[in-house]
C-alpha cells in the first residue's frame, strides 16, 4: 500500500522535468557533503591530533581545542543565518537563476579555501572557507521554493519537499564516507585537502549545468539591484512574531535545534573518547545518520503527514528526539551508540520535516522563497548557537554538554505538547 502511494506521488511529480530538478537537488546534496565531511576531518586534526604532521593546534590544551572545534563548526550556520533571508528575498525579486549561479561561484571559492587550510593547517583559513560556504548555503530555501512553486496540490508539494530533504540527507550520508576515503595519518596534507577541492569542482559543474537547465536569464540589470532592499529579508524575520502560531512554532523549532546542534557536535566526541570509535568508524556513524534521515524525508515523513495531523507528528518526533539525547547519558557502550542514528532521524529529522511542511503549506504564493529562507536562516542561527555551545560545555565535560542538550529538547517537547491545539 505504501509503495503504491509513493508511486502515485512520483507519477504526479513528472510534470517537473528531471532536467530541471536534478541540478537543483544536486546542489542541496553538495552543500551537505561539504558540511558533513568536516567533522571526520576535524576530530583527528583539531580535537585530538592523530599525528604531529596533521595537528592544527600544536601545544594547545584540550579545552582550547574543543573551543576551536565548536567555533569552526558554528561559523557555517551563523553565516547562513545572516544571508539566507537576504538571498531568499533577492531571488523572489530578481529571479532564482541569477542568485543560484552567483552563490555557486561563492561555494567554489569557499571549498577551495578549506582545501588550502588543510594544506597549511590553518584554523583561521578553514573558518573563513566555512563562512563563504555558509553564506552560499542560504540558497537552499531558494532551491526548495523553485521546485515547490511548480507543484500543484499539497501532496505534490510534500513529495518535492521530501525530495529536497532527501537530497540533503544523501549529502549528509555521503560526506563522512567521502572524507573517510582520505583519512590517513600517514598521508600527505594534499590528500586531506582533496575532498574540499573535489567538492569545489562539483559546485562549478552544477553552476555550468544550471546555465542550460533552468529557464530565464542569469543577468541582472543594475537598476534592479539598486532598487533592492538588501536587508529587508533580515528585518522581515520579526514578521513571524506577529502571529501567535508562528511565535510558538519558532520557539519550539529554536529550542529543539539548539539542542540538536550541540548534540550533533558532542556525539563524535563521546564516540571517540568514551566508546572507543576510530576516526573511520565516526565517519561511518555519521553516514548511517544520513541514511536514516533520508528514509524519513523520502518515505516516513510524507507517509506520516498523510495519516496523522502535523501537530501530533511534531509532538511524537520531539519525544523521540528527547529519548535520543538521553541515550549517551544512560550507556556509553559501543553497540548501544549505534542506536542513535535511527533514533536521531526519527526525532530531529522528522521534527524538522514537519515544521518545514507546516510553514510551507501556510506560505502565501510569491513569498515561499522568503518563508523557507527564513527557516533556513533560523536553522543556521540555532545550529550555530548549538555548535558553539558544545565547544564551550564539552571543555568542561562531554556529559554536561549532553545534559544541557537534553534540557533544551525536553523544553521544546513540553512547549509543543502544551500548544498542540494551536499549531
Amino acid at each position: 500500500m505504501h509503495y503504491r502511494a509513493f508511486r502515485a506521488q512520483a507519477a504526479m511529480s513528472k510534470r517537473i522535468s528531471l532536467w530541471f530538478s536534478a541540478p537543483l537537488l544536486g546542489i542541496l546534496a553538495f552543500h551537505m557533503i561539504c558540511e558533513s565531511m568536516v567533522i571526520p576531518v576535524l576530530v583527528p586534526t583539531l580535537v585530538e591530533a592523530s599525528s604531529a604532521a596533521h595537528d592544527m593546534l600544536p601545544g594547545f590544551s584540550d579545552s582550547a581545542r574543543k573551543l576551536a572545534y565548536g567555533f569552526v563548526l558554528s561559523v557555517y550556520p551563523v553565516a547562513l543565518f545572516f544571508c539566507a533571508p537576504i538571498i531568499g528575498s533577492l531571488s523572489d525579486s530578481i529571479g532564482r537563476k541569477a542568485v543560484l549561479i552567483a552563490t555557486l561561484c561563492g561555494a567554489v571559492l569557499g571549498c577551495a579555501a578549506q582545501g588550502l587550510a588543510m594544506e597549511f593547517l590553518s584554523v583561521w583559513l578553514l573558518a573563513l572557507g566555512r563562512v563563504a560556504v555558509g553564506v552560499t548555503a542560504g540558497v537552499d530555501g531558494t532551491i526548495q521554493a523553485a521546485l515547490l512553486e511548480r507543484c500543484s496540490g499539497k501532496n505534490q508539494k510534500n513529495f518535492y519537499l521530501g525530495a529536497t530533504l532527501l537530497a540533503m540527507s544523501l549529502g549528509l550520508m555521503l560526506g563522512p564516507a567521502f572524507a573517510a576515503l582520505f583519512i590517513d595519518e600517514s598521508a600527505s596534507a594534499f590528500t586531506w585537502s582533496l575532498p574540499f577541492f573535489i567538492t569545489a569542482a562539483l559546485f562549478a559543474l552544477a553552476a555550468f549545468a544550471l546555465c542550460f537547465s533552468m529557464p530565464g536569464s542569469a543577468r541582472v540589470a543594475k537598476s534592479e539591484l539598486s532598487r533592492m532592499d538588501w536587508f529587508g529579508g533580515l528585518r522581515d524575520i520579526v514578521l513571524l512574531a506577529k502571529s501567535k502560531r508562528s511565535r510558538t512554532l519558532v520557539s519550539i523549532f529554536c529550542l529543539n535545534q539548539v539542542g540538536a546542534g550541540a548534540f550533533f557536535a558532542a556525539v563524535p566526541l563521546v564516540l571517540e573518547s568514551k566508546s572507543g570509535f576510530s576516526a573511520r568508524e565516526i565517519a561511518a556513524f555519521l553516514s548511517v545518520e544520513g541514511v536514516f534521515s533520508g528514509a524519513v524525508f523520502a518515505f516516513f515523513g510524507p507517509m506520516l503527514l498523510r495519516r496523522a495531523s502535523a501537530p501530533k507528528a511534531l509532538v511524537a518526533s520531539l519525544a523521540v528526539g528527547v529519548a535520543t539525547v538521553a541515550l549517551p547519558l544512560v550507556s556509553e557502550n559501543y553497540w548501544a551508540m549505534w542506536a542513535i542514528p535511527p533514533m536521531q532521524a526519527g526525532g530531529f529529522a522528522l521534527s524538522y520535516f514537519v515544521t518545514l511542511a507546516i510553514f510551507s503549506e501556510s506560505a502565501p504564493e510569491g513569498r515561499r522563497g522568503w518563508v523557507l529562507s527564513v527557516l533556513s536562516s533560523l536553522w543556521g542561527l540555532t545550529m550555530g548557537v548549538g555548535l558553539a555551545l558544545c565547544g564551550l560545555l564539552a571543555g568542561l565535560a562531554d556529559e554536561f554538554c549532553i545534559a544541557v542538550c537534553l534540557a533544551l529538547c525536553a523544553a521544546s517537547l513540553a512547549l509543543s505538547a502544551r500548544a498542540r491545539a494551536s499549531i
